[in-house]
């Protein structure tokens, strides 16, 4: 794919495939009236780019909040018992091309179509079932004699949470923002049904505009690929250990 943004349109259609191209050129970023997609310029990309950027860290923030504090209070209070939590991870099962027809009406009704919160809401309630999941794991395997030591030096439940557990369960709460992150960066369907303008499309759906009936601009789908790659290539290498970390926990004992 990265060979590929660098190649001249006469090399996107070869046969066989040639790996490196006949001569780099940075078209497919830039754009250039003589090639064959005139408008084929990650240029347009920006606003496409911002909406995906707010869409997705919105939705890694809401979604953490929501899985700890909910996991929070299943895990130490048992609200709900394993009813609650049976629950909360069947909503995974559900496909979400079932529910966007009713979606789509309702944000409809409220006039959200097109906006970022439409997106934003069903990513959040899409991610916040599988963070409450992994949550519950990491807090139940925290000793509660942290949380009666915390409570003798005073602290009430809010506190202890904040200054005992989100420490403890570190890995997982950083895990969980990232695969929320990447979840809303990447997602395609659900942004394509309930967004229509550049205020609101997210970078997955543009780089669809490159495929048409005609021909496929392999050169600026490749090279709005690569930039769309580069910020989740980035977190992931930041935030590896804890990945791993939180991914892996509770996997293999003893």
């Amino acid at each position: 794919m990265i060979t590929t943004s660098f190649k001249p349109a006469d090399d996107w259609f070869k046969w066989p495939p040639i790996l490196l191209p006949t001569r780099f050129t940075f078209e497919s970023y830039g754009g250039s009236p003589t090639e064959v997609y005139k408008a084929a310029s990650v240029v347009s990309l920006v606003p496409y780019m911002r909406n995906s950027f707010i869409i997705a860290s919105l939705t890694a923030i809401l979604s953490t909040l929501i899985s700890v504090s909910a996991a929070f209070v299943i895990s130490r209070f048992k609200v709900g018992g394993m009813r609650l939590i049976n629950w909360v991870i069947s909503t995974r099962i559900i496909p979400p091309i079932v529910v966007l027809i009713p979606l789509y009406i309702i944000f409809q009704s409220l006039r959200l179509l097109d906006t970022w919160w439409s997106v934003i809401i069903v990513y959040t309630i899409y991610m916040t079932s599988l963070g409450t999941f992994v949550l519950i794991v990491f807090f139940n395997t925290i000793p509660k004699e942290l949380d009666e030591a915390a409570y003798l030096d005073g602290c009430g439940p809010f506190k202890t949470l904040i200054h005992v557990l989100i420490p403890a369960a570190l890995p997982g709460i950083i895990s969980i923002t990232l695969l929320s992150f990447l979840f809303s960066w990447s997602e395609f369907l659900i942004a394509l049904i309930l967004t229509n303008t550049e205020n609101s499309q997210t970078l997955p759906v543009f780089v669809g505009r490159y495929i048409t009936g005609f021909q496929i601009a392999w050169g600026p789908i490749s090279a709005a690929g690569t930039l769309i790659m580069l910020p989740a290539i980035i977190l992931a290498y930041i935030t590896l250990r804890y990945l791993i970390t939180g991914l892996t926990f509770g996997a293999v004992k003893g």
